[in-house]
């Protein structure tokens, strides 16, 4: 057997190796347990695996982590679970631009359970504070605000959270990379 070289894009390689992996759990656990009427919350906090294309219009960052309980914050603390999403947005995003505007994309949540919740992001939006030292959000400062609209098969939710992108630059304090998302997952189940 010969040895597969990734040295090019090993990123996009593992990315692809966890996308699939999740694909596959999807279809042997045969979407789920039964799930019963009525809502389900829990944390999430994750970091960007993806950063979409640079310099398009619209941009398809992804996104992927572990479920934890409810907290406001970005934990390595889970319950077992894992999530991934990914979101289409138009506008500019950064500290002082105007926010930007998610136009879709695609969530999945597998639960310790085993229940699985997969669905579309309808819309929401993105906002950044003026500058690196406000915090007009409850983030942190310079954090950005995170809101999104869901639907599901038969379920439909919101995130509200935060994404720490702004922190880039290893000569700044605090560095962050990869960017950070954490927040609250909210589903309604019909």
């Amino acid at each position: 057997m010969t040895p597969h070289d990734h040295s090019g894009d090993c990123g996009l390689y593992g990315l692809k190796l966890m996308v699939g992996g999740l694909a596959v759990a999807f279809v042997l656990t045969g979407c789920g347990a039964a799930r019963t009427r009525g809502a389900t919350t829990t944390g999430l906090s994750g970091v960007e695996v993806f950063g979409g294309k640079t310099g398009a219009g619209d941009t398809t960052p992804l996104f992927a982590g572990k479920d934890n309980q409810v907290c406001n914050c970005w934990t390595t603390s889970d319950n077992g679970g894992a999530w991934t999403t990914s979101v289409s947005y138009a506008g500019r995003p950064g500290i002082g631009s105007s926010g930007v505007s998610v136009t879709g994309g695609k969530w999945f949540w597998h639960q310790a359970n085993d229940v699985i919740h997969v669905g579309k992001v309808t819309g929401g939006q993105v906002r950044w504070p003026a500058s690196a030292d406000a915090d007009p959000f409850g983030c942190g400062k310079g954090v950005a605000s995170v809101t999104l609209s869901l639907t599901g098969v038969s379920e439909e939710g919101t995130f509200k959270g935060c994404l720490d992108d702004t922190h880039l630059d290893p000569r700044a304090e605090p560095f962050v990379f990869p960017p950070k998302l954490w927040g609250t997952l909210t589903l309604q189940r019909d």
